[in-house]
Parts: C-alpha cells; structure tokens; sequence
C-alpha cells in the first residue's frame, strides 16, 4: 500500500509538472463565502435528538480511550475530550508511522460494533460480517444508500451539519460499483472533526483511511472521503470505492499554523473561532508539506 501511495503520488506530481503547475501543497483557508455555520454542541443536535448524540460520544470516548490506554481529563460529555483523545493516538508513537494511526482507528471503529451474530470468520466482528453476507454482497445498491443514511442519522454529532445527496461527477459515476447514485453523496458541510482538531494528518491518518478501510474491508461497502481543506467540507461517497490518486490528493496539503501535531498531545482547541474570518486566521497554513502526514 506504501508503495502504491508513492506510485500515485509521483504520478500526480508528474502530471501537474507536465502541465506547469506547481507540485499539489495547499494552505488550509476557510472560503467564507462557502463556510456553513459552526456547529454548536449545547444548541445543535442530530437527528436523533441530545440524548441519542451524548450516548455515542460516551461510547467512541470509551473505546477511545481503551485504545489510548487512558481517558482525557477533559469533562464527560464534552468533544474536547474526543479531540484529545484522538490527537494523544495520533502522536502516540511520535507521529512517525501513519501506519500505526491508521490501524489504532481502525481498532476503534471496529470495536464500536458487537461481535454477534456468532459463527464469524476469526479475525472478523460478527455484526460487520453479517452485515457483509446479508445485505452488502446480495444487494450493494441498497446497502450504499442505507450507510450513507446511517451516517447522516448518528455521526452529525461528530461530524456537524449533513445532508444527502447525490453522487453525479461524472468522474465518480464512471468508478460507481454500487446503486446509481441516488442519495449516495453524504455532504458534510463543515467537519467539526477537522476544525477542531486542526490537523491534515489527523483528518487522513484517523478518519479518511481508516473509515474507508472499515466500510470496504468490514462491510463490504465501497466507500471514498474527500476533505476540502480549504471550505472544511467532506463529502462521503457511498459505492465508490477508494484509489490511490485520491489517497495522495489528500495527503498533498500544507501543515496548519494551529495544528495540536505540532505541539503534542494536549487539547486540541486554543479558543473558538466564531466567524469565518476568525477561523481563517487561526488556521492559516505554513507553506510545507504536513509534517505527520505519513506516507
């Protein structure tokens, strides 16, 4: 896979040299004319209302902090106690293997999840290989749209504000291995997860990778991120499966003047941004390749 990532990311860089342009670094800036409001987390609610929000963050906190070995000493309830927690597995072997970051997340995600039905290949969780055999082999289409209805129903909370749409670039219609398209697309208008923890890495190495690893590998559903450092937008594209030239698109982007990588682990947030302008300020890139990004 390393190799693989080197492959496409040379490629790339070939490409756009070929073209003229630069090699493909870019600074993190929010487009304020695109920015959708900060999500608040004593005002905002997913759809399935507070209580429902509270009970997943208490249960990714607690396998968070399995994985971590510790929990946060931030208060219970309180995302800063994820982004810590999330940043203290990213920095836990010195930042210096993605690989590591990857797989520790990877554990998490899965662990969320029981290993029920039985009868389970080893090496599998039961209800993500069920999941598999029932439903995302036999009817992919369906099972495309159902995840990304899931995700919209339970991860805002995580996430911030989404919504549903359709998957239509042409580009990723020609890749589609599942359904047509239809409300495929979750749109996340601007991830809370990338804006509070400040970091590329941590976006690549703890949410990008290791999610599409989980819905492709774990449940059989083909699953591609794309980060939009630059607005804080993500979009979830159910029934596409990953490749190695998005792999590198999101590992070419410049380290974050605020990036919590940069100082080790400790909370995340230095202060809330309140407007767009404000947090464009406090997240203007350096110019140079993200330094935990991996390879």
């Amino acid at each position: 896979p390393r190799a693989t990532r080197w492959m496409a990311a040379v490629l790339l860089a070939a490409s756009l040299a070929a073209a003229g342009a630069s090699p493909p670094v870019r600074a993190f800036g929010l487009g304020a004319s695109a920015i959708a409001p900060r999500w608040d987390g004593a005002a905002n609610a997913g759809p399935l209302g507070r209580a429902a929000d509270a009970l997943f963050m208490a249960r990714f906190r607690a396998k968070l902090a399995a994985e971590y070995g510790t929990d946060s000493v931030a208060p219970p309830g309180s995302y800063e106690g994820i982004t810590d927690l999330i940043v203290g597995l990213h920095e836990r072997d010195g930042g210096a293997s993605s690989a590591h970051v990857e797989a520790a997340s990877h554990r998490v995600l899965r662990s969320l999840f029981p290993n029920w039905p039985p009868l389970n290949p080893p090496g599998t969780v039961g209800l993500l290989h069920w999941f598999g055999v029932l439903f995302a082999r036999p009817f992919p289409a369906f099972s495309a749209r159902l995840n990304a209805w899931v995700t919209w129903l339970a991860a805002q909370w995580l996430m911030g504000r989404c919504e549903l749409r359709d998957v239509d670039d042409p580009l990723d219609m020609a890749k589609l291995a599942a359904g047509d398209g239809r409300k495929q697309l979750l749109y996340v208008q601007r991830c809370r997860y990338l804006e509070e923890t400040k970091c590329a890495s941590v976006c690549v190495n703890t949410c990008k990778t290791p999610t599409q690893l989980f819905f492709n590998a774990d449940m059989g559903v083909a699953l591609t991120i794309e980060p939009n450092y630059e607005t804080l937008e993500c979009q979830f594209k159910f029934g596409v499966p990953p490749s190695p030239l998005d792999d590198a698109e999101a590992r070419a982007v410049a380290c974050f003047s605020e990036c919590p990588s940069r100082r080790g682990f400790g909370p995340a947030v230095v202060g809330p941004a309140v407007t767009a302008s404000d947090a464009a300020s406090r997240l203007a890139a350096v110019a140079r390749q993200c330094s935990r990004m991996g390879e």
